[in-house]
């Protein structure tokens, strides 16, 4: 590759923050031979389908990064369960697997270099609750804490022996939870007394 093609296409991704998809470099008139050799020499990374990081100049991907990568997958997506819970700071440690819901006919591909479980949602209730981190690189939707603890109860089958008691007890101490809305989306999701219980 010359060396002004290079410097232009380096250019393209400092100007992006370090992330480019497939269409922009094809815009801006990279060929998809010029990708291919890019990947192939260690320059780029593939982080999901259609989009590439910049690997060279030292560039360190944002924090939160992996959330950031399945929404820019995936831009009608929220993050959802105990992934939420870490971005909302109700949760010190970050979940090994990150949880992303979409509507159950969102067909878009979400392939990370990291492990992630897709929930499928109703499409009537897929944006409620939603809080958004803005960042550098674009966007990231997650959904608040009062609705993720109640998406917990309600997948509670689907946590960790111990997970889901560790979660209340972290929310209960929560002096900015939100009853109101806790309650309001567990009457929403047909267990509003079950959700009630819980938090006794």
């Amino acid at each position: 590759m010359l060396q002004k093609t290079y410097a232009r296409i380096r250019q393209l991704f400092l100007g992006n923050n370090g992330y480019l998809r497939t269409g922009d470099l094809l815009k801006n008139g990279v060929t998809t031979l010029q990708i291919r050799q890019l990947l192939e020499d260690g320059t780029i990374e593939k982080v999901s389908h259609g989009i590439y990081w910049w690997l060279e100049d030292d560039l360190k991907k944002p924090k939160n990064y992996r959330y950031l990568e399945v929404q820019l997958a995936d831009t009608k997506s929220v993050i959802c369960m105990e992934s939420a819970l870490y971005l909302g700071g109700l949760l010190k440690k970050e979940p090994a697997v990150l949880s992303v819901a979409t509507s159950r006919t969102d067909r878009s591909r979400i392939r990370t270099n990291f492990p992630i479980k897709r929930r499928y949602f109703a499409e009537h209730n897929i944006h409620d609750y939603v809080n958004t981190l803005e960042t550098p690189c674009g966007p990231i939707h997650y959904y608040s804490i009062d609705r993720s603890v109640v998406d917990c109860i309600r997948l509670r089958g689907e946590l960790e022996e111990g997970r889901l008691e560790s979660i209340l007890k972290a929310y209960k101490a929560r002096k900015d939870k939100n009853i109101k809305d806790y309650m309001g989306y567990a009457k929403a999701m047909g267990i509003q007394r079950v959700a009630e219980a819980f938090l006794k």
